[in-house]
C-alpha cells in the first residue's frame, strides 16, 4: 500500500488518502488541534448587550489514527471470517475524504464459496476495498465520536462492486467497535480560557466567569480538507469585559511606552527561546532545526530594529512580531513528519497550537487586555508544549545558555582569558597594545631573555608555574590566541602603535579564522573567501577596535543597538549563546564569536545564495548582508531582477575584501586595505 499513488504515511503506519488534496494541503491541518481562528466580522453583536464569540475547532485526521488500523511488522493482518468458504482479510485501513464526506477504507482480500460436507465448492478470490461512511458527533462531555453510516464496496480498481451484504456484515462489527471505542477529549479550549480569564477576574467574579463558560457550546460537526470542523460559540455577557484586570499590571505599572514596548519583546524572545528549546530536543529533522534557528534570529533582528527606531512605539510593532513568529513556528510544526513522533507528542504539539491561536483569538476579542503577549497567556501556551513535569523559564537572561549552544552546533565555550588587573591612565597618556605589563614585583626583565616569553605572563600564572612542576606545566602550553589576547588585553593603540596592533589584530583573525575552518568541510575555494571575509568584516564593523575611550575612561565599542566589540556582536540577537561580558572585554572572544557567526552565515544563506543565483560572486557580498542584518538580507540577492547595486555599508565591505584578497593589509588610521610598499632595493 505504500506504493499506491495518493497515500501518504501518517503515525503508525496509518496512510491517510484524500481525493484530489495536495501533500501541502494535507499538511497544513494535521496538528491544528483545538485551532481557534476568531470569526469576528462587525464585532459579531448578537444584541446590544452580550458580545456572541464563534470559533471554530479543528481536529487534523492524524489524530484520529486509532480509528484505522495497519499491521505492525510481523503482524499478519486482520481476518474475519464466515465459516471455512467465507473470510476476510484486511490489510489495513485509512481515513478518505470525498465528497464532503470521511471513510475508513478498508484493503483486503475474500474467498467467497459454498460450504458443503466440508468442502468449498466454486470458490472466488476477491481484492478491493470497504468503504465505511464515518459521521461525526459531539457527545455531552465534549469528546468527539463517530457513528458507523452506509458501507460501500469497492473493486481492486475503485469502481463499486457487489457482494456488499456478505462483506459488510463481516467487517461492520469491527469498525463499528472502534468507533465506538474512539473519543478525542475536545475539553481542553474551555480549560485554557477558564486558565486565561480567571487571572483576570476578582474573587467576587468567578462564578460569572463560570456562567460564561457554561455558555461554550459546540455547533454539528462537519469535515474539509483541513479535519473535522467543530464550530463554537462563547457568549460574554454586557460589561464582563470591562470588569476585566489585564494581567502583569503590576510590572508594567508606570513603564512608559518605548520600556513597555522593551518588556513585552524581551517577554515575547523568552517565550521563543523556550519554544525552540523544547522542540530542538525533539525534532530529529536537520532541516526543521536549522529552520526553527532561523525563526528566533530573524525574531531577534526584528525585535532590533524595533528597539533602535528613534520614535515612541507602541504595541503594534510588538503584536506584528508575535503574529509573524507565530505563523512561521505554525507551518514549521506542520512540516513536522508525524510518523517520526508518537501519538502523545503528536497530541501535545497540537494542544502547543491550539493555546497559541487561543492567546490570538482572545486578543482580537479583547484587544484591550493583551493577553497575547501577557506572562499568564505565554506560560499557559508553553504548558501545552512542555513534557510532564517541566516548566520552561520565560526569564529575560543573558547568561550562556548551554543547551541552545548544542542546539546551535557550537562547540563549548572557550576558557576565560586569565584575569588582569586593569589600571585606569589619565586621558593624555594613550596605552600601549604591545608592551610588556607592569612587572608586581617591579623587576624589568627582557622580553626576549631565555626563561621569559615574549609575552609577559600576569602574577596568577607565574604562581602557577611555580606550584606546578615543570614537566607538567609543558603539557598547558597556552595556544597562539591565548597569547594574543594576553599582549592586546584592554588597550587603545596610540598612533605610532597602529602598525604593530594592526599585525596582531591580523594574527589573530587569522588564526581563529583557520580554526573554524578545521571543523568544516568547505572546499579550498570557500576557505579562502572566508579568510579573506573575516578580517573584512571586521575592518568595516569596527575599524579592527575593541575599545574606545569615553569620559576619560577606556570602555567597550558598543552601537545603539547593542552590538559590542570588534566584530559587532549584538548582545541582544546572540543572547544564551554568547558571555555578553567576554563579548565586551575580551577582544579574541569577541573575534571568535564574530568568526562563528559570519561562517554560519557563509555556510547557510551565502552558499544558498550562490546556488540559486548561480553567481559565486555574490558568496562574500551575500554572507556580510545577512551578518549584518539578519538571515532575511538574503532574500534581496535572490527577489531582485538584473544587477544589484551595494548600498554605501556594502561598497566598503566589498573594497575592504577584495583588498585583503589582492594580498592588502589593514590601515588603521584611515580605516581602510592598502597594498604594501614594493621593497626599495639596495644600493
Amino acid at each position: 500500500m505504500a506504493g499506491d499513488e495518493g497515500f501518504e504515511p501518517l503515525i503508525n503506519g496509518l496512510s491517510v488518502r484524500k481525493a484530489g488534496l495536495s501533500m501541502a494541503s494535507y499538511a497544513r491541518g494535521w496538528c491544528l488541534l483545538g485551532l481557534l481562528v476568531l470569526l469576528w466580522p462587525a464585532a459579531t453583536l448578537c444584541t446590544p448587550a452580550d458580545t456572541e464569540l464563534k470559533f471554530p475547532l479543528t481536529i487534523p485526521y492524524a489524530l484520529l489514527g486509532d480509528l484505522a488500523w495497519q499491521p505492525r511488522e510481523g503482524e499478519e493482518p486482520a481476518e474475519f471470517a464466515d465459516g471455512r468458504c467465507r473470510r476476510l482479510h484486511i490489510d489495513g485501513s485509512w481515513l478518505n475524504l470525498r465528497n464532503d464526506e470521511l471513510y475508513l477504507v478498508s484493503r483486503g482480500q475474500a474467498l467467497l464459496g459454498i460450504s458443503l460436507f466440508g468442502f468449498c465448492i466454486k470458490p472466488i478470490n476477491w481484492q478491493g476495498s470497504v468503504d465505511a461512511l464515518l459521521e461525526p458527533y459531539i457527545d455531552a462531555e465534549w469528546k468527539l465520536r463517530f457513528r458507523l453510516g452506509r458501507t460501500e464496496l469497492r473493486d481492486a480498481q475503485g469502481e463499486p462492486a457487489t457482494l456488499l451484504n456478505f462483506i459488510g456484515r463481516l467487517i461492520r462489527p469491527f469498525i463499528n467497535r472502534r468507533a465506538k471505542l474512539f473519543g478525542l477529549d475536545l475539553g481542553a479550549p474551555r480549560e485554557q480560557i477558564n486558565e486565561l480569564l480567571s487571572t483576570m477576574v476578582e474573587p467576587g467574579g468567578l462564578v460569572e466567569l463560570q456562567s460564561v463558560l457554561a455558555s461554550l457550546r459546540p455547533g454539528k460537526p462537519q469535515v474539509n480538507e483541513q479535519g473535522v470542523l467543530v464550530e463554537a460559540q462563547l457568549t460574554l455577557p454586557e460589561g464582563f469585559v470591562d470588569r476585566l484586570s489585564p494581567p502583569g499590571q503590576a510590572d508594567e505599572a508606570g513603564l512608559a511606552s518605548t520600556e513597555l514596548t522593551q518588556l513585552q519583546l524581551e517577554r515575547l524572545d523568552a517565550f521563543l527561546v523556550a519554544v525552540v528549546k523544547l522542540l530542538g530536543r525533539e525534532i530529529t529533522d536537520p532541516t526543521l532545526r536549522q529552520q526553527l534557528l532561523a525563526l528566533l534570529l530573524e525574531s531577534r533582528y526584528r525585535l532590533v530594529n524595533i528597539l533602535d527606531h528613534d520614535e515612541p512605539l507602541g504595541e503594534e510593532p510588538v503584536r506584528s512580531l508575535f503574529i509573524s513568529d507565530w505563523e512561521r513556528l505554525r507551518h514549521l510544526l506542520l512540516a513536522v513528519d508525524p510518523g517520526t513522533i508518537t501519538h502523545s507528542r503528536l497530541l501535545r504539539y497540537a494542544s502547543f497550537l491550539n493555546a497559541g491561536d487561543t492567546l490570538l483569538a482572545l486578543d482580537a476579542a479583547l484587544p484591550q487586555l493583551a493577553l497575547w503577549i501577557s506572562r499568564d497567556g505565554l506560560r499557559t501556551a508553553l504548558h501545552e508544549l512542555a513534557p510532564a513535569g517541566a516548566t520552561p523559564n520565560l526569564e529575560y537572561q543573558y547568561n550562556v545558555d548551554p543547551a541552545l549552544r548544542e542546539l546551535f552546533g557550537l562547540p563549548p565555550e572557550p576558557p576565560p582569558s586569565p584575569p588582569e588587573e586593569f589600571i585606569e591612565e589619565p586621558d593624555e597618556v594613550e596605552p600601549t597594545i604591545d608592551a610588556t605589563p607592569p612587572d608586581p614585583e617591579g623587576e624589568n626583565e627582557t622580553p626576549n631573555s631565555p626563561d621569559n616569553s615574549a609575552l609577559r605572563l600576569p602574577l596568577w600564572a607565574q604562581l602557577l608555574d611555580l606550584l606546578v612542576p615543570t614537566a607538567e606545566a609543558s603539557t598547558a602550553v597556552p595556544d597562539r590566541v591565548t597569547e594574543l589576547q594576553r599582549a592586546l588585553g584592554r588597550r587603545m593603540p596610540r598612533r605610532n602603535e597602529l602598525t604593530s596592533y594592526a599585525e596582531q589584530i591580523a594574527e589573530l583573525l587569522k588564526v581563529i579564522g583557520q580554526q573554524e575552518l578545521a571543523t568544516r568541510e568547505l572546499g579550498k575555494a570557500y576557505n579562502a573567501v572566508f579568510l579573506d571575509l573575516l578580517p573584512a568584516t571586521a575592518l568595516t564593523e569596527s575599524c579592527w577596535r575593541q575599545f574606545k575611550r569615553e569620559d576619560g575612561k577606556i570602555t567597550y565599542l558598543v552601537s545603539s543597538a547593542e552590538a559590542v566589540g570588534m566584530m559587532q556582536i549584538n548582545l541582544r540577537v546572540w543572547r544564551g549563546l554568547y558571555d555578553a561580558e567576554r563579548l565586551k572585554w575580551e577582544v579574541a572572544y569577541n573575534a571568535r564569536a564574530g568568526a562563528q557567526i559570519l561562517l554560519h552565515y557563509l555556510e547557510g544563506p551565502g552558499l544558498d545564495v550562490v546556488r540559486q543565483t548561480g553567481n559565486p560572486e555574490y558568496l562574500a557580498w551575500a554572507s556580510y548582508a545577512v551578518y549584518n542584518a539578519g538571515p532575511v538580507a538574503a532574500k534581496r540577492f535572490l527577489r531582485k531582477r538584473g544587477e544589484l547595486k551595494p548600498g554605501q555599508t556594502d561598497r566598503k565591505l566589498l573594497a575592504h575584501y577584495q583588498g585583503f584578497v589582492d594580498g592588502g593589509i589593514a590601515d588603521l588610521e584611515h580605516c581602510v586595505v592598502s597594498q604594501p610598499a614594493e621593497a626599495t632595493p639596495a644600493l
